[in-house]
């Protein structure tokens, strides 16, 4: 339904290197870095459009995730990530759900946190209000 554009990284408390890696639909298990060595401290801008990731043209992202290895305890972001994607045009009304998820390894356990969130498509009226009487 929709397609990712670019990614804002946002910056994060404390210093530190990370990199963004995707899935597409055609990838299977494997990752693709989207971008490596990045700058915690450091807000980036990254084109992610299926032309700027030389997609096939069936081809498009299916999961985006940054990783940072071993962060230090209060590890938080201080400007925000965006992830900007474009609806395809000529979609019906409807709805899908968002997931992210966060985890890492604390006293030899994974731990996990997972949000949810609907997108509304509201369709495209194709009578305009009567105006002017």
């Amino acid at each position: 339904a929709v397609r990712l554009a670019k990614i804002t990284t946002g910056t994060y408390n404390a210093a530190g290197s990370y990199k963004i890696v995707y899935k597409t639909n055609l990838s299977g298990a494997d990752y693709r870095v989207l971008a490596d060595s990045l700058n915690t401290q450091q807000n980036y801008v990254l084109e992610a459009s299926p032309v700027a990731l030389r997609l096939a043209s069936n081809e498009y992202v299916t999961e985006v995730m940054f990783v940072f290895g071993q962060a230090p305890a209060g590890f938080a972001q201080v400007e925000k990530p965006y992830i900007y994607c474009t609806a395809r045009s000529g979609l019906p009304a409807g709805a899908f759900v968002n997931k992210a998820d966060v985890g890492g390894v604390y006293n030899g356990e994974w731990i996990q946190a997972v949000s949810r969130w609907v997108t509304n498509i509201y369709g495209k009226s194709t009578t305009l209000p009567r105006t002017g009487y």
